[in-house]
């Protein structure tokens, strides 16, 4: 049995992003059951089925039971994995929770809106039949190939590993194979008489969550896509935290952080490519061979995928190791496609304006071979997230800025914020009369309240007169109720939870939301200031992003994070990142367009421009309730 313990320690449950104080008492389990998140535990707690698996980050657990012996090797308790019903907290603590440990999973967002695109990979496919050798002809396999190219790609370059498997496909296929080729580098030889489905992966690497598509190359076709949480957000929600947890971690190999990092992304992407592969293969029993990969992602994520040095972008002036567009090979790093394929890395803008900002302006400015899609226009750009990267075209220049919006948003740094998965509040409504009408995400119980419920609420706290401009909650309203010094309101009271407890919004809160929408708007205003506009010559604003599909505009707009604009104005446009880099993969115009734009962009660093602060400050406040 478990001494009792009185101590209170904070249990933080990654990747839900839900926080929970409990004693020392309760196991990790019941800090979940508690919290509202769903860990598997088909034993009932006892430590028989393994379910509960979970992975400690931070932090100090009870000492291992023989119960979590028997289930676990040497190397996953080296790793910090433990069962959470037999674990309790002995200081504050982060868990991971892995996908397999979860009953239901989150919502991720991987819709975005695409037109057709001419397919124009640089990735070819060439027929050959090769001769096969004879007594009279002793040519080595490999010089074979190389003639039988020879008028096609006259300098044919090979790498290892192709080498040691090539020989054996030769004569398995009877010398009739496909070589397929990027540029003049060979990728994969394939037998000619086996059916196969020459195919791409195209990813977009968020802070939070992570979003694939499996591309046919040949017809431009779209074979399969999935989402998950990014694994790296257990070491940190935000960039700068995993940036520490690596410049912390840099010496000895076995907890070397950037290691660590490139490893867990890697290996999250390697399970999500195979059940995209397995999804498709019960539709088609066709080999599919992914030869060609193209990956986006905010500068710090593309850095910490690609195992560059992340160090500098913590530190002013926060520049990029590598800006430049970059071919990696794939089995570098170990991601598991064709043995001599390659990963296309777009280009960086700066040092927190990313690949993934530079996909969405192409799939959102740009038409293919055309000028500018607006080019009479002058639009605004925004990707909302931990980060939020804003772009303004106006007179064909675009002017680009990023602003730490926080993790808010996704949760974070509210009472009882998480992300968008089942019980989560996504959809608030109060009506004249003082009623509250809530949706929670698969219709579950409340158990705590996602980014869109939260702007929500804070927007229909205000214009029924709860918050004041300045965000203080008024005393009037006979939700609101004062435990100690500082009221706070409750939104779901603790009969009405999934969890017993009530759901509150607090001044903290408040105040989060009102420092991300502070940051977010300020940063518009700065662009529309360097390109000496004002807001009334805005003819579009783009939202894109996960949180951005998923807001009511209309709020965004009531609390000040929006400028005031006619609601036709404004087009949620999904994942855009990952539509730019779909078109990337199946486009060498758009490779090229992307090193256009990062070339050409006007970057503007809001740390230190002499007007961000006063915006910034004028942001915070929540504007006078002239929308209806």
């Amino acid at each position: 049995m478990h001494n009792e313990k009185s101590n209170q320690f904070l249990v933080e449950l990654q990747p839900i992003g839900r926080r929970i104080q409990i004693s020392g008492n309760k196991s990790l389990l019941e800090a979940a059951q508690l919290a509202g998140v769903d860990i598997t535990s088909i034993c009932g707690g006892i430590g028989i089925c393994g379910g509960c698996k979970i992975q400690l980050i931070h932090g100090e657990l009870s000492p291992y039971t023989l119960e979590e012996q028997d289930t676990f090797t040497e190397q996953d308790i080296q790793n910090g994995f433990r069962l959470a019903c037999q674990a309790y907290p002995q200081s504050d603590v982060i868990i991971n929770i892995p996908p397999e440990s979860l009953t239901t999973p989150q919502r991720l967002q991987l819709e975005g809106h695409q037109t057709e695109i001419p397919v124009e990979p640089t990735i070819r496919t060439i027929p050959l039949e090769i001769p096969a050798p004879s007594i009279n002809d002793l040519r080595a396999d490999f010089t074979r190939l190389k003639d039988a190219l020879a008028t096609t790609v006259p300098a044919l370059e090979v790498e290892y590993p192709l080498l040691t498997t090539a020989s054996p496909i030769f004569r398995d296929a009877d010398w009739n194979i496909k070589a397929i080729l990027n540029s003049n580098r060979l990728i994969s030889i394939l037998p000619s008489q086996t059916p196969t489905i020459v195919a791409g992966i195209a990813v977009d690497i968020g802070t939070t969550k992570v979003a694939a598509y499996l591309v046919n190359l040949e017809n431009g076709m779209t074979l399969a896509q999935g989402g998950i949480m990014n694994p790296q957000i257990a070491f940190g929600e935000d960039v700068i935290s995993r940036i520490s947890y690596v410049m912390s971690h840099s010496e000895a190999v076995e907890t070397n952080g950037m290691r660590i990092m490139q490893e867990r992304i890697v290996e999250g992407l390697n399970k999500l490519i195979q059940t995209m592969l397995d999804e498709v293969h019960q539709k088609n029993p066709d080999h599919i061979e992914i030869v060609d990969a193209v990956i986006v992602g905010n500068t710090a994520m593309h850095h910490l995928f690609a195992g560059f040095p992340v160090h500098q972008l913590g530190m002013a002036p926060y520049v990029p190791a590598v800006s430049e567009a970059t071919l990696i090979p794939a089995r570098e790093i170990g991601l598991q496609i064709a043995r001599g394929g390659l990963v296309f890395l777009p280009p960086n803008i700066a040092g927190y304006v990313g690949a993934d900002h530079v996909a969405m302006l192409l799939a959102t400015l740009f038409q293919y071979k055309n000028e500018l899609a607006y080019s009479n226009k002058t639009v605004v750009t925004l990707d909302i997230g931990t980060n939020t990267e804003i772009s303004l075209l106006h007179n064909r220049q675009i002017y680009s800025c990023s602003t730490a919006s926080g993790p808010a948003f996704e949760g974070a740094h509210i009472q009882f914020g998480m992300r968008a998965a089942p019980g989560a509040i996504e959809r608030v409504q109060i009506s004249k009369e003082g009623k509250i009408h809530y949706k929670t995400i698969a219709d579950q119980p409340a158990v705590g309240i996602c980014g869109s419920g939260i702007l929500d609420v804070i927007a229909e706290m205000y214009y029924a007169n709860i918050l004041d401009e300045k965000g203080a909650i008024l005393n009037h309203h006979p939700r609101v109720r004062k435990p100690d010094r500082y009221p706070e309101f409750v939104l779901v009271s603790e009969d009405q939870t999934g969890h017993n407890q009530a759901v509150v919004i607090t001044r903290r809160d408040v105040n989060e939301i009102q420092l991300a929408k502070g940051a977010i708007r300020a940063g518009i205003e700065i662009l529309l200031k360097e390109a000496g506009i004002q807001v009334q010559d805005i003819d579009e604003l783009i939202v894109a992003g996960a949180f951005g599909t998923y807001i009511d505009v209309r709020n965004a707009m009531r609390i000040g994070m929006f400028p005031n604009l006619p609601l036709e104005k404004v087009h949620q446009v999904g994942n855009a990142a990952g539509t730019g880099a779909r078109y990337m993969l199946l486009s060498q115009f758009y490779r090229d367009l992307a090193n256009k734009i990062a070339k050409e962009v006007h970057y503007v660093e809001l740390s230190n421009h002499p007007k961000f602060t006063e915006e910034f400050s004028k942001s915070l406040f929540f504007p006078k309730k002239d929308l209806p």
